[in-house]
């Protein structure tokens, strides 16, 4: 027997001689040893490891799961690793997972308190176990376990656990135990829905999730996604009406009966092969859901996690309808949440009601109202009435801004009436779940003030600003697979002013599509910022759209004291807001002077050298005639700039707008209110701190105006922009003018401008160099022609009467670009001497003057 070892040894060493030559024989045999040590001590340290259940969104882990034979909620996602380790056989993939429960939420070290007994003790410890199934899956932690979430909450009901996590620990399948198996009869409940469901629907649903065969526990709750993909194409266009807002159907599991008709605890059921009893309806909590459809991230949007908070706080203290204090004292469950289109309140309050388990029953108020009033009575009655057939529930009124108004926009007090009584009525039934009415308005302001008393409270949905479009932005990549940096989004947050949720989901999908179009191999900055561009010049409409500007100060020649003190006036308050009070905020700035001297032009390059949006509007255009319309228009203008805050607001043409009041001549006094209004607007934003407007107004008749606008805190800065006088303004005007221009080497806009005497705005200049660049234009296209046809010599003289030099043109254009076009000096004293003055000495004259009568 020795001898056999010591061959074996001898042979095992000369192997390994030949193999690895370099090495010494004992090498080999050394390195074997410790390898099998090393996957020895993994192997034990596997099996003795921890594993924390990770839940994930019910959508994915369908997913995952489709290509098992058994189709269950229990099963396990491990890393492939401890897959190996623990299944033996891939076919049979069942094993234990015993878990660590604790019913209370106090410390696990309870041990370690004298005032605890061991009977206490024994019973808060105590572990679990779990037949389920296990699968691999690349992107599992090693010792976590991803489970469905509807698994770890039912675990919740069960142990009364809420927030803790779950540990435990795998076992194999022992030779004894008892793999699941068909069984013959099984109860289940189906949770009472609000949307009207036939007998024959629920079978079809139950039948088509019960080919598959699926693993059962008793008093475990289950869910059946009601998606096109699984009822089908035909059944869900024929029901489309109801499974457009239900979205699952619960059910859950009384108890299995075994072909033997013996008592079981888990079962896999099958719809040839077992007998699916529904006993009753039932009326409870649905387990909650925390993970937006398939995507790892919350229902909640981050950015609107405020207003999440605040409705789930208000509808906490009615989660406990038996001897509700309020309720007792007529104090109902009646929220609103009010806001524009698409800022997102149905997003905020489907994450609420998914979190506290309650179903939403959907009612449409422009489907509510009609023309007869009894009608609308008999409508709002049936949408009350869902609360007797399920609850908990959420009555969810949408478009509310229309219920309640008659034809002319008035508050309907009948209906109004009829909606407080149905309230009464409505709470005035016991309950035993709790029964809330929530009403969204996509309006900011409510134009029923009676109706909007009878809600408890109203929870108002600001635009977003910047830090929270960042946060709106980073929740919505979460959702695709390809996103960008957060420091890359924040550009997009700083320059999307103005955009909703809904807005930034349309310019996160626009900038996917742009980025598969352009067939890059990643996803760049570039591609939400054109995507950025375009919907802003979508959304523009007649009184223009929050947009940032490409105008430089390096444009604008000239004007060099009055950009200093721009800058100063805006850019001071935002470089440093901790340092301006909120009553020492300056309201606006008014320029004013000679046409042509570039006022618009300073109004957009401040927005865009402060990154700021820019809301152009023309004064006239905001008068309509309507009564009440022009007012209307000027509340509107100011909300815009509100909305895309930190805005610049430029009021174009003011003169036009806010004429002197009393002396305007119209008959109905509709100037006096449009000025009136613009007066206590900017009231209003110089009050409102948290919101940084600056307005900006160009005007070339300052006296026309209404002296209440001029006073400070309004208007409290008159700037004046006059035409360039110096040679050095001329030259800096000149520069900015011929900044893309292609000049002789010989010129220099020194003499260009000492040969202009007279004073000249900046049209005048740009007119100048605009006749120029079409001189040069002109005589680069006679030179071309010239030698083109000197080219094509000879040619005899009929031909050339017959065909001008200009019939040449088509080769010629080939040849020629902006780039051959040379400015030289004679242009511009060709454009020079055609010059005729925008501004004559008259009116020049009477520009000085106002400049005496309102500068400092």
């Amino acid at each position: 027997m020795a001898d056999n070892q010591v061959k074996r040894w001898r042979l095992l060493l000369y192997i390994s001689r030949i193999r690895f030559p370099r090495y010494p024989a004992y090498y080999f045999p050394v390195f074997v040893l410790l390898q099998g040590f090393k996957k020895l001590r993994s192997e034990l340290k596997l099996r003795c490891l921890d594993f924390y259940l990770q839940p994930i969104p019910n959508v994915l882990f369908e997913r995952l799961q489709s290509d098992q034979l058994v189709n269950s909620e229990h099963t396990l996602f491990v890393s492939p690793t401890v897959f190996r380790e623990y299944v033996v056989e891939r076919e049979i993939n069942w094993i234990n997972l015993v878990l660590k429960v604790a019913k209370s939420t106090e410390p696990t070290e309870t041990f370690a308190q004298p005032d605890k007994s061991l009977v206490s003790i024994i019973l808060n410890k105590q572990d679990v176990s779990l037949l389920c199934q296990i699968a691999p899956h690349p992107a599992v932690p090693l010792n976590a376990l991803w489970v469905k979430e509807n698994l770890v909450e039912n675990l919740n009901e069960r142990y009364t656990r809420h927030g803790e996590r779950y540990w435990g620990r795998l076992q194999r399948i022992t030779e004894g135990q008892h793999l699941p198996a068909i069984v013959a009869k099984a109860n289940i409940f189906i949770y009472q829905t609000p949307y009207d469901l036939s007998s024959d629907m629920v079978d079809f649903i139950l039948g088509r999730y019960f080919e598959t065969p699926r693993l059962l526990y008793r008093n475990h709750t289950y869910q059946i996604p009601l998606t096109e993909r699984f009822l089908g194409n035909t059944f869900y266009t024929k029901n489309f009406a109801t499974l457009a807002h239900m979205k699952s159907l619960w059910f859950k599991c009384l108890n299995l009966d075994s072909t033997a008709g013996g008592f079981e605890m888990s079962g896999i059921v099958q719809k040839s092969l077992t007998t699916l009893q529904q006993t009753t309806t039932y009326n409870n909590f649905l387990l909650p859901e925390r993970f937006d459809g398939s995507n790892m991230r919350p229902s909640c949007p981050f950015g609107l996690r405020k207003y999440y908070d605040s409705l789930r706080s208000s509808l906490q203290a009615y989660m406990r309808m038996e001897n509700n204090g309020l309720v007792q004292n007529s104090i109902y469950p009646v929220f609103m949440l009010r806001g524009e289109r698409g800022i997102g309140k149905q997003a905020v309050l489907r994450s609420v009601a998914s979190a506290l388990g309650i179903p939403i029953y959907y009612a449409d108020c422009s489907e509510i109202m009609t023309s007869i009033s009894s009608q609308t009575e008999t409508k709002l009655s049936t949408a009350f009435n869902k609360a007797k057939v399920c609850e908990p529930l959420i009555i969810c009124l949408e478009n509310f801004e229309v219920f309640g108004v008659d034809n002319e926009g008035h508050e309907d007090q009948r209906i109004t009436g009829s909606f407080q009584a149905e309230l009464s009525t409505l709470f005035g039934r016991n309950y035993s779940h709790p029964v809330v009415v929530v009403a969204l308005a996509n309006v900011k302001e409510s134009n029923t003030p009676k109706l909007t008393s009878l809600f408890l409270e109203v929870i108002q949905l600001q635009p977003p600003t910047t830090p929270e479009r960042l946060e709106l932005l980073r929740w919505i990549g979460l959702g695709h697979r390809y996103r960008l940096p957060c420091r890359q989004l924040q550009k997009i947050a700083d320059q999307s002013q103005g955009f909703t949720l809904s807005d930034l989901e349309l310019l996160y999908g626009n900038a996917l599509e742009a980025w598969r179009r352009s067939k890059e191999a990643r996803l760049q900055a570039k591609h939400f910022l054109h995507s950025l561009e375009s919907m802003q010049s979508t959304f523009s409409d007649s009184l223009g759209a929050p947009k940032v500007p490409k105008v430089l100060w390096s444009e604008i020649g000239g004007l060099a004291k009055l950009k200093s003190e721009i800058q100063n006036s805006i850019g001071l308050p935002l470089r440093h807001k901790h340092l301006m009070g909120k009553n020492m905020r300056r309201s606006g700035i008014l320029l004013y002077g000679p046409p042509g001297t570039g006022k618009t032009l300073i109004a957009k390059a401040v927005a865009t050298e402060c990154n700021l949006s820019f809301l152009s509007v023309q004064g006239p255009e905001l008068l309509n005639m309507y009564v009440g319309q022009s007012e209307q228009n000027v509340r509107e203008v100011f909300a815009r700039a509100r909305t895309a805050s930190p805005c610049v607001l430029f009021l174009d043409e003011l003169d036009s707008l806010a004429p002197n009041r009393g002396v305007s001549g119209d008959s109905g006094g509709v100037m006096d209110r449009v000025v009136s209004q613009m007066l206590s607007e900017m009231d209003g934003i110089s009050k409102d701190p948290g919101r940084q407007i600056f307005i900006l107004a160009a005007t070339n008749r300052p006296d026309l105006i209404d002296p209440a606008l001029l006073r400070p805190g309004r208007f409290d800065k008159l700037l004046y922009v006059g035409p360039s006088c110096t040679v050095e303004d001329k030259e800096s005007v000149l520069r900015a003018v011929t900044g893309r221009f292609q000049l002789a080497a010989n010129l220099t806009l020194r003499k260009i401008a000492e040969r202009l005497q007279q004073d000249m705005t900046g049209a005048d200049m740009y007119s100048i160099g605009s006749n120029a660049w079409l001189s040069a234009v002109r005589r680069t296209v006679k030179e071309a022609i010239a030698g083109g046809t000197s080219a094509l010599l000879p040619i005899p003289n009929d031909t050339i009467r017959m065909y001008p030099p200009l019939a040449f043109s088509d080769s010629i254009n080939e040849g020629l670009s902006a780039e051959q076009v040379i400015v030289t000096e004679d242009d511009f004293k060709q454009a020079i001497k055609k010059f005729i003055p925008s501004i004559s000495p008259a009116d020049m004259a009477y520009f000085n003057q106002l400049k005496g009568n309102f500068s400092v």
